[in-house]
């Protein structure tokens, strides 16, 4: 709710250190030797993501948040310039089917259910061996990790695209990603504003978590470690002035039993608190969380399950990401102060009954205690939350290659021991990914 807030009332056309340095970027003496340089024009890529999304979500005291939207994205790419220079450009769109002007709050679209369209990356990366920097309007967020059950999530860190709605998260920013050995990739840089996913304007980092006082952007630094096969290990840190401090490190390794079946086991831990003036809740604060994940998968079945606790200090804030905790569920993120979570669940691959591409997960998450009150004396209900997916991947002979459906129904009580209030979930996407060459 605040990063929507900041992005109503915070509008800004971008920083001016990005402007800066896209502009010395775009000004190298590349244009004379183009004609030498076809990489430059041979290597360029273009294409299409095509999305189609209809939501529904059911509050308590009758309040419904509704949409249906068309739209998606056209990116390019050109090649390296000598090697050495690139240009790459994004832009977003998302457009009404169905905009009941008394539903609104789905994130389809812009506030007043109306559609929007606007450049989300305009870069230049510059590339020296296996170095790059990416400079003004582009993506953050990659991870190496081997996706299998948690693909089900978004994002893996607390800086990502976090792309659940028509469009990801967009930064402007100054980026530095690269290899230091075979096995260990840094990255790190300074963001300096972020496009909300139904926003047209970026809004600096500090005003999208929350703050209407200041505007200051974001340092970041991690390093991905993967020191043997389907090992790995990372470490990320965050740090917005005045705002909020974040350092998280997860550990994931998953072992083959055989070519049909494998465990996984992850840990995580986030220790987040105020910094400086303390803007983001006028006071300073410090948490923590720390989680653990089990899979087990053998040929169409996987079962998994986590454990997650989280400090007295503070809530798990997460304004930047979906949030890479197990336990950030579709309604809920069970973080708040003091909670402990599990979660259950499993996924069917439906193929053994000659039905390929054709895919059925389940969940539950439910607290463990009973967090104890807010800062404010507010009483805290216990959550349990049922998500379901229905996913149906395309093949590649079909008329639409790179295709992918999807059914996804969540639905979570809060029990407030009088009463419980339920919030209903449900979602059908549709995705088709393009490639012009």
């Amino acid at each position: 709710m605040s990063a929507a807030r900041a992005d109503r009332k915070h509008h800004r056309k971008g920083g001016g250190l990005a402007h800066a340095l896209l502009a010395g970027a775009a000004a190298l003496p590349w244009a004379g030797a183009l004609a030498q340089s076809e990489p430059f024009l041979d290597d360029a890529k273009a294409g299409a993501q095509l999305r189609a999304y209809y939501f529904d979500r059911d509050l308590p005291a009758n309040v419904t948040q509704q949409s249906t939207a068309i739209g998606g994205w056209l990116w390019g790419r050109t090649g390296y310039w000598r090697d050495f220079l690139q240009f790459g450009g994004t832009f977003y769109t998302s457009l009404p089917l169905a905009d009941p002007k008394n539903k609104e709050g789905a994130g389809l679209l812009k506030p007043g259910q109306n559609g929007y369209g606007v450049l989300g990356e305009a870069y230049a990366r510059l590339k020296y061996g296996e170095q790059t920097g990416t400079f003004y309007r582009q993506l953050i967020g990659s991870n190496p990790q081997t996706p299998l059950v948690r693909s089900l999530a978004t994002d893996s860190s607390y800086l990502a695209p976090h792309d659940i709605r028509m469009s990801p998260y967009t930064y402007e920013a100054a980026m530095f990603n690269g290899n230091i050995t075979d096995t260990l990739r840094y990255q790190a840089g300074y963001v300096d504003s972020v496009k909300n996913q139904n926003a047209e304007h970026f809004v600096s980092m500090s005003s999208f978590a929350g703050v209407t006082t200041k505007n200051t952007g974001m340092w970041t630094g991690g390093m991905q470690w993967q020191p043997k096969k389907d090992l790995w290990v990372q470490g990320f840190y965050y740090s917005v002035p005045d705002t909020i401090r974040i350092a998280y490190t997860d550990v994931d390794w998953v072992n083959w039993i055989s070519k049909d079946s494998h465990y996984r086991f992850a840990s995580q831990y986030t220790d987040q608190r105020s910094d400086g003036a303390n803007l983001l809740t006028g006071h300073s604060f410090s948490t923590w969380n720390g989680a653990v994940y089990g899979e087990y998968g053998w040929n169409w079945l996987t079962l998994y399950a986590a454990y997650s606790t989280t400090g007295n200090g503070q809530q798990i804030r997460n304004p930047y990401s979906d949030g890479p905790l197990y336990v950030t569920r579709r309604i809920k993120t069970f973080g708040r102060a003091g909670e402990d979570a599990v979660l259950l669940g499993s996924t069917f691959s439906l193929a053994p009954l000659g039905l390929n591409g054709l895919s059925f997960d389940m969940n539950v998450t439910a607290d463990t205690n009973h967090p104890p009150n807010t800062p404010t004396g507010a009483f805290q209900p216990k959550w349990r939350e049922y998500d379901t997916d229905l996913v149906y991947r395309f093949s590649k002979d079909f008329v639409m290659p790179n295709t992918r459906i999807r059914l996804r129904w969540a639905t979570v009580g809060e029990d407030y021991g009088t009463r419980t209030d339920r919030t209903n979930d449900l979602r059908f996407d549709l995705n088709w990914a393009v490639n012009f060459n």
